[in-house]
């Protein structure tokens, strides 16, 4: 007796071969297929919608762009900018040789870069380093440069800042020294300063003073080996006497001269022959050094901003001398 199981595979052995092309008969080898061919055409146009989207690569360049350099773009602004640049003509005057020159220039260009990132350039060489940091800093600076400040700003600024607004003063003067070794005991030669003061201020000439009592040129301001009488700045004479001595000399005017002062060298004893005193600058007088430091103050507290704001992301570790110096700068 037959089965139902032999009676399907006898009559799938008498179905003739060409039902699978007739559309009237029920084939699943054809419907199978057919599904295949649909899934493989989804997945050719999803592939074609995937690459050929914007962002990612492909073999069209954008219009807003010239080339495109391992995807990354070279745009048609900064080519027609440095053509003009480069050959000093307007665009559209420019011959195709000399674009072809700019082109070949900026690929080679990008190409450079590119492969200065790819072996980590930034990392070891000083002139990129020193040339990112300068990047980044007019990055973040630029709303700062490009802002105007207003004039009650600057106002603002003058006055709190009114020290760095005085015009530098001038002064010609003569620093003696009573030295103990050539007038006798320290004691000495502070007696011979305090007589040499007394004479100075009653009108005696200053090389009779000197040779009277025993005083010498401190060798602070001397040309060709003879005391230099000329014009000093205020800053000058700062840095190079010491401070007590310097503090004299500065509440002196011209044809004053100070009181003894003790150094370890000797005693000082300065004779101010002419002194123009530092004058505060009113805010028109230093409107432009006012801008100009209030931008440079401003530039200053966003770099600093910044900078704590990076550190803050950072996971920076340091060695134990390394936070010696942060806690002794701090």
């Amino acid at each position: 007796m037959e089965t139902g199981k032999q009676r399907h595979e006898s009559q799938s052995r008498e179905q003739p071969r060409d039902d699978f092309f007739d559309p009237s008969k029920p084939q699943v080898r054809r419907s199978m297929a057919f599904f295949a061919i649909g899934a493989l055409l989804g997945l050719a146009l999803a592939g074609y919608g995937l690459f050929t989207a914007k962002g990612t690569r492909s073999r069209s360049v954008p219009p807003e762009d010239l080339a495109l350099v391992n995807n990354r773009p070279i745009l048609r602004s900064d080519f027609m900018t440095q053509v003009q640049t480069q050959f000093a003509v307007p665009f559209a005057q420019s011959t195709s040789e000399q674009r072809a020159k700019v082109l070949e220039d900026m690929l080679a260009e990008e190409l450079q870069v590119q492969r200065g990132l790819e072996i980590d350039l930034p990392s070891f060489d000083p002139d990129v380093r020193a040339a990112m940091v300068a990047g980044v800093q007019l990055e973040i600076m630029a709303d700062v440069i490009a802002q105007l400040p207003t004039e009650q700003q600057l106002r603002g600024f003058y006055d709190a800042h009114k020290d760095k607004y005085v015009s530098e003063g001038m002064l010609r003067m003569r620093d003696l020294v009573a030295k103990g070794g050539a007038a006798g005991t320290p004691e000495q030669a502070m007696a011979n300063a305090q007589q040499a003061v007394t004479a100075l201020r009653a009108g005696m000439p200053l090389d009779q003073v000197m040779q009277r009592y025993r005083l010498l040129d401190s060798g602070v301001f001397m040309d060709a080996g003879h005391a230099d009488t000329g014009e000093i700045f205020e800053f000058a004479a700062k840095a190079k006497l010491a401070p007590s001595v310097y503090a004299a000399a500065a509440a002196l005017h011209g044809g004053e001269v100070s009181d003894p002062i003790r150094q370890s060298e000797g005693v000082h004893v300065i004779v101010m022959l002419e002194h123009r005193m530092p004058v505060q600058e009113d805010y028109a007088a230093a409107a432009d050094k006012v801008w100009t430091d209030y931008k440079i103050d401003a530039q200053t507290r966003v770099r600093e901003a910044n900078v704590r704001y990076l550190r803050s992301r950072a996971d920076i570790l340091l060695s134990p001398d390394a936070r010696a110096l942060e806690a002794h700068a701090k």
